[in-house]
């Protein structure tokens, strides 16, 4: 990568024996590569035709090819693309993959996640991203993590059973996430408890909400401050914990997941 000599020897090389369309689709890919490593494109060694941005192609092309750890080329890469196009690229879960998401996940924001049961593959490392059907997928060893920029982008008829308020505080507290509001039902009937946005879990007021209830309420959903200074909603009968604009954070996953 970066080697001028070498690479214009390449584009020549499929600017001769490839068709147009195979050509170009190559040449984005030696461009993908070659800024990647730091050079600039104007300094490529080939036509501007096809190469001027990182498209599918060439990412399926980088992601499919021999494992690169460089964390400061998979750091460039990431300033060169944006989640819509890694979700129309098929990228399986790729050794790649995994060194793009490491750079990715600490500058790309995502508005929404969900959380479905599930467990990593027991060949692969347990906290490891696919790619499927267009989703960004984190494995675990308990659950799956599906990402997107949209509730739109996610599956529908997920279904979770309701934790206790009980179950939901202890979860806040074991991960210092302050809760700003609540609303559980029981039976038929819903009941909300929140305040000016100060963290409301060890509110004594709720306790007694929660004694009045016989402790049988299950809390339908959460909204709790994280460290971006964004408020979290957390959806429990769906799985689903969303922001209005930064993104989700790591904080949603302990908080939704059982």
């Amino acid at each position: 990568m970066g080697e001028r000599v070498p690479t214009r020897d390449a584009v020549d090389a499929l600017t001769a024996r490839m068709t147009t369309d195979v050509a170009d689709r190559m040449s984005a890919f030696l461009a993908a590569l070659w800024q990647g490593g730091g050079s600039t494109l104007a300094s490529f060694s080939a036509p501007r035709r096809g190469v001027g941005h990182f498209d599918e192609t060439a990412l399926m092309y980088l992601l499919e090819s021999e494992d690169i750890t460089d964390a400061a080329f998979w750091n460039r890469v990431v300033g060169m693309i944006s989640l819509p196009v890694l979700l129309r690229t098929p990228a399986a879960g790729t050794g790649n993959l995994q060194h793009l998401m490491r750079e990715a996940i600490r500058l790309w924001a995502s508005r929404v996640c969900m959380i479905v049961p599930g467990a990593a593959d027991t060949d692969v490392s347990p906290w490891r991203w696919a790619e499927k059907a267009g989703q960004l997928i984190l494995q675990t060893p308990r659950f799956h993590v599906l990402v997107a920029q949209s509730r739109r982008q996610l599956p529908q008829g997920q279904e979770h059973d309701l934790p206790r308020l009980g179950e939901v505080r202890n979860r806040a507290d074991r991960f210092g996430i302050p809760l700003t509001s609540l609303r559980m039902v029981v039976a038929d009937r819903h009941v909300g408890y929140g305040g000016p946005g100060d963290d409301i879990s060890h509110d004594v007021q709720l306790d007694g909400i929660s004694d009045a209830l016989g402790q049988a309420e299950g809390v339908i959903e959460a909204d709790a401050r994280i460290s971006s200074g964004e408020t979290l909603q957390c959806l429990f009968g769906t799985g689903i914990a969303s922001t209005r604009t930064r993104g989700v954070g790591a904080q949603a996953w302990p908080l939704i997941s059982s």
